[in-house]
């Protein structure tokens, strides 16, 4: 079985990266160079980047998926290595976050994939982007960017191409004349994912290629995936992106089955990026209690009562958290690369607060605290 955080009684853990860190790929190597003092700091475990190339190359925080088979070792989308560094910069760096006794999580991206390298003619029905139970258009063709072929990679260790069938939807289409148009296309023959966040009549979209994990070929190919990743890192977890927007039960198959192959002892952590306490709630029994989760509804606690000042009421402040309904499975956070100012959830808890903030995550017996590398070092937006 897979742990929660009982495995990490007392321990912490830290985001090791924010949205604006630098694009210079100095990131793995800072991280091998400062592993041993943020173990003497007291940090425990360490959650890491999207390490794979993602659509903007270098520049690329890495949620913008492109080829995960490439963690900086092929040139591809304008540069060999990502944002952070080269694959074996990656390698090397955990090496040495291993070396002082810090376990390593890995971020991931699972609903979508991005800068596709051709253009396909398919068949798709348009949906209201606000409420995907309307739909808004008959059904007809369109082109849009579903074929990655990785031709920088040239079919190293995976020949998939990947084509509109491993896809659901996407919100692209350029033989659409009118730019003020806004829809989601749902492929022909395919539906919309069960089990996701039920905002907008169901939360599945949510950018580019819409990963279709109705597919046996796409389930298969993600799993093999992630075999690969383990054997070529030495990693004791995974955090999982966007969770409210993929098939639920999908994770604990997922783990279940890279844990099995691996024959570790695997950490796993969602970002189910919603204030309501109920949707945490919703997806804890999807996924049989088996994925641990941020505690966004805390996180907005602390930054309600930072923006309060003396009219927020502090015995409140664990009120609705997931740290008091279900603190075995909380991972409670300050601040995090989404929330930060100029992002689409920028909800950052005012400076004056934040010391208060950590203290109660810190000292609390309950959760899994967090801490976010932009408050530990700074960081310019």
């Amino acid at each position: 079985m897979y742990t929660t955080h009982q495995t990490a009684i007392n321990g912490v853990m830290m985001q090791f990266f924010h949205w604006y860190t630098e694009s210079d790929g100095s990131l793995w190597n800072e991280l091998a160079e400062t592993a041993e003092e943020l173990s003497d700091k007291g940090i425990t475990a360490l959650w890491l980047p999207p390490a794979y190339k993602g659509i903007g190359g270098s520049q690329d925080v890495g949620y913008g998926v492109y080829d995960r088979y490439d963690l900086g070792e092929f040139d591809q989308k304008g540069s060999v290595r990502t944002k952070y560094g080269t694959k074996e910069e990656y390698r090397n760096a955990i090496k040495k976050t291993k070396e002082a006794n810090i376990s390593v999580y890995a971020d991931i991206v699972l609903n979508h994939m991005m800068g596709a390298d051709g253009e396909e003619d398919i068949r798709a029905t348009p949906y209201l982007p606000q409420d995907r139970t309307q739909v808004i258009g008959e059904e007809s063709h369109i082109r849009t960017w579903t074929h990655f072929a990785f031709p920088g990679r040239n079919g190293k260790y995976d020949d998939m191409r990947w084509n509109w069938t491993h896809f659901n939807a996407t919100d692209y289409n350029s033989l659409e004349e009118d730019e003020d148009y806004e829809a989601v296309y749902l492929f022909e023959g395919k539906q919309w994912h069960q089990d996701v966040d039920l905002e907008f009549g169901g939360y599945d979209y949510l950018m580019g290629c819409n990963i279709d994990l109705y597919n046996p070929e796409v389930t298969d190919s993600i799993k093999k995936w992630g075999e690969w990743y383990v054997d070529q890192t030495d990693l004791d977890g995974f955090r999982f992106d966007a969770v409210k927007h993929v098939r639920a039960g999908f994770f604990p198959q997922w783990m279940k089955h890279v844990q099995r192959y691996s024959g570790r002892t695997l950490f796993a952590l969602g970002e189910y990026w919603s204030r309501y306490l109920d949707d945490l709630h919703r997806f804890i029994e999807l996924t049989d209690g088996l994925i641990t989760l941020f505690d966004v509804p805390l996180h907005y606690n602390f930054y309600h009562a930072s923006i309060a000042g003396d009219g927020f009421d502090m015995r409140n402040i664990f009120q609705n958290s997931l740290v008091e309904s279900h603190p075995e499975l909380a991972v409670t956070m300050v601040d995090n690369h989404d929330s930060q100012p100029l992002q689409s959830l920028e909800s950052w808890v005012e400076g004056w607060f934040k010391p208060m903030a950590y203290a109660i995550i810190l000292l609390r017996r309950d959760g899994y605290p967090c801490v976010f590398y932009g408050d530990f070092y700074g960081a310019h937006f």
